[in-house]
């Protein structure tokens, strides 16, 4: 694993662009962020054209009760390249990346969180890496958070470095991007914020290459963030005793996330879609049903996982 510093912003320029043939898959988990989630699908459709020749949006609703819902369905309605995925209850930070991570069907899948906190324009820095890493995470140079959460990030990233051997600087640090293929080999089991964590344990026992890059971070600008909540962070301390149970048994013949998706279906999720076609676009995890005909001649439409 390596980092970057001020000095290498500069290498790779020829690589700021994806391939012509490459494809980028962007997904923004969401809760509660009516003020924040068009802005940042805005500020998206702006970017992503200048990075890729092909591109997505995933919009994952985790069970937000303000106006998300249907501002993330007016977005899919608007753009064709905006897709909606909605949780009919809040399950977890882990549960939404999932969610995001199986609906996407481009070769890189980028996420990162959509309270406006990164400048999307950063991406390109990850993309300069991205030909010659099968990761490459952001981590933020100067993290704009109160106080006690910058303690707790210290506390938590020293406590996995013990616990797990992760030496990542900003492990939590939502601005990653992926190769398809990581998750050929790399579970989600994780629902809550050990998400990143699981991701980046499991790839380093792939020997996966990673690479770190400093990123800018902002202030939140509208809403709260419940990651400093007791509930997750009790949560994320079971989990991390979970994570280390699993990672002992962890083989180079564990199948990925979406190979186990696709072989055992979960029969407690369920997905409805509505599209104008009859051809349906639900992920390989669960069963679908295709509603006719869609609100809006081309729209992505709406999908619910219940």
């Amino acid at each position: 694993m390596r980092n970057t510093s001020d000095t290498s912003r500069g290498k790779g320029r020829e690589w700021a662009r994806l391939g012509s043939d490459a494809t980028l898959s962007v997904i923004f988990p969401a809760y509660n962020e009516e003020d924040n989630i068009r802005h940042t699908v805005e500020s998206a459709r702006q970017v992503l054209p200048k990075l890729a020749k092909t591109w997505e949006i995933i919009l994952v609703n985790d069970g937000s009760k303000d106006a998300t819902t249907p501002i993330c369905d007016e977005l899919a309605a608007q753009y064709s390249e905006v897709r909606a995925i909605h949780h009919a209850e809040n399950k977890g930070y882990g549960a939404a990346l999932k969610s995001g991570i199986l609906e996407a069907s481009n070769d890189f899948i980028f996420f990162t969180d959509s309270d406006g906190q990164f400048d999307l324009q950063e991406l390109e820095q990850l993309i300069q890496w991205s030909s010659h890493y099968d990761v490459v995470v952001g981590y933020r140079a100067k993290r704009q958070d109160p106080p006690h959460r910058l303690i707790n990030a210290l506390g938590w990233k020293m406590l996995v470095r013990m616990v797990l051997g992760v030496k990542v600087r900003d492990i939590d640090c939502a601005f990653k991007l992926f190769h398809r293929s990581v998750f050929d080999r790399v579970q989600i089991r994780s629902v809550g914020a050990m998400v990143n964590t699981e991701i980046l344990a499991q790839a380093m026992r792939f020997d996966m290459r990673i690479y770190e890059v400093p990123v800018s971070h902002f202030p939140r600008r509208h809403g709260k963030s419940s990651g400093a909540n007791i509930r997750v962070i009790i949560k994320a301390f079971r989990e991390l005793i979970r994570l280390w149970r699993e990672l002992r048994n962890v083989t180079h013949e564990q199948p990925g996330l979406y190979t186990v998706e696709r072989r055992s279906p979960d029969p407690g999720q369920f997905r409805m879609v509505e599209r104008s076609d009859s051809v349906s676009t639900c992920g390989p995890a669960v069963a679908c049903r295709v509603n006719e005909p869609a609100s809006r001649s081309g729209s992505n439409g709406r999908c619910f996982i219940y």
